[in-house]
């Protein structure tokens, strides 16, 4: 049996978004409905896959940050300066939630997976598979006839 399942409309896509990034710290500027927005026409791979990509960038980013905190405290003790940690009651994350700029890069690579070409096709398939349905809506069994219900027992 083939289904047909179309590419996510607007609100599936928000939907998409949100189960992606669920445990995700988001900036407080990311507005899910644009991003639904913007990738009209994505499949929900597509649409998760930008919430992986920004997510991993973030990742990548704090662990830059981590590196180049690490690399200037040991050139400081290499100079003979002593880093008093003292002072910093808690850690402060560097990078502590995914921002715009990690879905503008993100979306610098996204692309749809599903060409207009293969769109029109299954619109075509939805459409067929309608009109062949469409075709057997009135069958019932008749009574006592052929095809007709079952003798009683």
């Amino acid at each position: 049996q083939l289904i047909y399942i179309p590419l996510p409309d607007f609100e599936s896509r928000v939907s998409i978004f949100k189960a992606n990034l669920r445990k995700s710290p988001i900036a407080p500027d990311i507005s899910f409905e644009v991003l639904a927005k913007v990738t009209e026409g994505f499949s929900g791979a597509d649409v998760t896959e930008i919430c992986q990509r920004s997510a991993k960038i973030a990742i990548r980013e704090a662990i830059a940050a981590d590196e180049a905190i690490l690399l200037e405290e040991e050139l400081m003790e290499a100079q003979g300066v002593v880093f008093d940690e003292s002072g910093f009651e808690e850690y402060e994350d560097p990078v502590p939630a995914i921002t715009r700029a990690h879905f503008e890069e993100a979306m610098s690579f996204a692309r749809k997976s599903v060409p207009a070409s293969e769109i029109a096709k299954y619109d075509e398939f939805r459409k067929q598979q309608k009109k062949d349905a469409a075709a057997t809506q009135g069958f019932s069994f008749k009574e006592g006839g052929e095809g007709g219900a079952a003798p009683a027992v």
